[in-house]
Parts: structure tokens; sequence; C-alpha cells
């Protein structure tokens, strides 16, 4: 029996839907050299590719093919299960939301833009003088969490919305951007796996491969259709809206990734993007001295393929422009160190907000 014979019978009650990516099984597979082997599935999702191997993510049988195929690999599933107890729960960080938020009632709205799977509400926290109106100032968006089991995105979230409130009038640089700009900040897309500990949602939906993709034939169409709850709520909020800058925060490296994800193809804004990547991670001085990644920043696609993702997605269909940050090595890192990353990630939080003016007063992206 051929290995793709083995893998389709195996993975053939989980692929019904055609662009689900299903995360039941995750495991390390070493040896980069590895890679050719699990890349042309696409039931699977590969993250996090190095030299010295991968990781993969995939519906039950995944562990089975590895066995077969006799290669090198450790199971990820239940590794982050203790770390995972010290870090507050989805409700905990939304009742710390509500307290800040409502403090500030003029700059400061929390409403929910839908439920996840569970039934949590996905939190959206906009921050802007005269917050309940919607005008002509440029709109820029923030969204962490959207793997369950990368936390410190979530983390530094909860953080920058509490430092914008408490500052607003004190300091004048944040001061002038709420007053001039429309920020949305999701401290979590994904609640559910949050709370399981685990990469996908709780229906084991990997949501940063769940979204339209302009790459892949059969899901290169805007449509909700048989995607994930989560999913189809940042989708309909994304249309009610007009970004132009935004950025989507990970775990498991410390890099700055810039588009595409799905294709080789140059970016058609090449240079701003990397620029912008560049100024990130200069200004997040641990990302800017990685040893890894040469300032700090790398194009997607070079890295690894990713089919499905938000990050183009977001560009394709509605020309908002969105880096990837991934903010800790560990997915779990101490909770301890939440203070040292957010500060370290500060001063390019807010000026990567600031950036949204300069797309929308040099009309370089056109929609």
């Amino acid at each position: 029996m051929t290995r793709m014979l083995v893998f389709s019978l195996l993975f053939s009650l989980l692929t019904l839907n055609s662009h689900a990516k299903y995360t039941h099984e995750a495991y390390y597979v070493y040896g980069k050299q590895n890679l050719s082997l699990f890349a042309p599935y696409k039931e699977l999702s590969i993250d996090h590719v190095s030299s010295s191997g991968f990781e993969v993510y995939g519906p039950k049988g995944l562990g089975q093919f590895i066995a077969r195929i006799n290669v090198r690999a450790v199971s990820l599933t239940s590794a982050t299960r203790v770390q995972t107890a010290k870090y507050p729960s989805p409700e905990n960080v939304a009742q710390r939301l509500k307290i800040a938020t409502s403090k500030y009632p003029n700059i400061a709205q929390m409403t929910s833009i839908g439920k996840s799977v569970q039934g949590r509400d996905l939190w959206v926290i906009k921050i802007s003088k005269n917050v309940r109106v919607n005008d002509n100032r440029p709109e820029f968006k923030y969204i962490a969490n959207m793997h369950g089991d990368e936390i410190m995105g979530r983390e530094i979230m909860t953080l920058l919305v509490e430092d914008l409130l408490t500052n607003y009038g004190k300091d004048q640089y944040i001061t002038q951007l709420i007053d001039t700009t429309q920020i949305y900040i999701l401290p979590s897309m994904n609640p559910d796996g949050a709370a399981l500990a685990q990469r996908g949602n709780a229906n084991w939906i990997d949501l940063n491969r769940d979204f339209p993709d302009f790459s892949e034939s059969g899901n290169n169409k805007n449509t909700l259709d048989g995607r994930a709850p989560e999913t189809q709520a940042i989708m309909k909020w994304q249309a009610q809206h007009q970004f132009l800058l935004s950025a989507n925060y990970h775990g498991g490296a410390e890099v700055v990734n810039y588009p595409y994800d799905t294709i080789g193809d140059k970016f058609p804004l090449y240079d701003l993007v990397r620029g912008l990547s560049v100024e990130y991670a200069t200004n997040a001085p641990y990302i800017g001295a990685s040893k890894v990644f040469k300032n700090g920043i790398t194009n997607g696609y070079e890295w690894y393929e990713v089919n499905g993702g938000m990050q183009d997605w977001s560009w394709h269909w509605y020309k908002d422009l969105q880096l990837t940050v991934e903010v800790s090595n560990q997915k779990y890192p101490d909770p301890s160190t939440t203070t040292y990353y957010y500060q370290q990630n500060r001063k390019a939080l807010i000026a990567y907000i600031a950036r949204v003016h300069t797309l929308n007063q040099s009309r370089m992206i056109r929609r």
C-alpha cells in the first residue's frame, strides 16, 4: 500500500470539508529535510520550520502515518497543560477588559463580534475619541490568540488596552493617536482553544488555515460557507470596516512575518511591507536582534507555505495590509515574563498603529 493511499484512508473521515485543517494530533518532526514528506498533503498544517525540524498538525491518524513513514517525531498534544493552568481563563481576561473599558466610556467600547464554538464571546475593544461614532478617521486592528495554545499575544493585547486607556490625556503622543485613529483590538480570536490548551478551536480546526485562499481551487471565493464560527465572525467584521493596516499575533518564534504566505510571488507593495516589518522588529529589540532571522523579519512563503491564512486573505479581498508577529519562542512562556514581552513590544505596538496615517495620507493602498 502506498504512502498516499495509507494517508488518504486514515484521514478520509475528517476531510469532507475541503479547506478545513484539523489539529487533533500534533507532532514535532526532527529534520527539516523531512518537510517534503508532509508538505504535499493539504490536510496538514505545517508550522515553525527551522533547521532542526518543524511542527505538523493534522486529524486523527497523523501519528500512524508518521510511524509508517518512519521519521523521528515527538507528540506535542499534552506538552502545554501545566503552563496553561498558570494563565488567566478566557472569562478572567474578559472581565479584566470590561473593568478597563468601563472606566473610560468616552474612548473605549467593548463589543462582541460573534461567538466561539462553545459560546464564548469574541470581544473587540474599540479605542478612539468619540468611540461610538464611525467616521472617516483611519481604521486599524490588532488580533491575537487565533491559535489557542499561543497565549502571549493575548496577554500583550490586554496590557496594550490598559496602557492606551490609562495614558489618554497624560501622554501627548498616545492622546493624539487615540483622537485621530479608530483602533480595534481583539485579544483572543480563539478563547475555546485557549481554555482547552490546544491550537485549534473546540472543533479542532486550525483558524489560520480556515480563510478563503486565492491560490487554492475550491477555496478561492470569499464565502462564509463551511468555515468555523470564529472565522466567520472575523470575515463579517472585516466586511463592515475599512481597515488599512493590521497585525496578527502568534507564538512559537520571535520574528515579524510579511506577505505573501501562500505563494512565492513578490508582494505588490514589497518595499512598504518589508519596511514596516523592519521598523517593528527594530522597535522590539529582542526581535530585531534575532540570530535566526536576519533583521528579525521573514517573508512568509520563504519560511513555509501557509494556505488559508488570515494575513493573505486580509490583503487580497480587502486591501488591509497585515503583518504576522511571532512574539515568543515558547508558546507558553512563564506568566512572570508577560511584562517583559509587553515592554519589549510596546514601542513597536504604538508606532505601528501610527503608521496607518502614513498609508492613509499617501494613498498607497487603492481599494
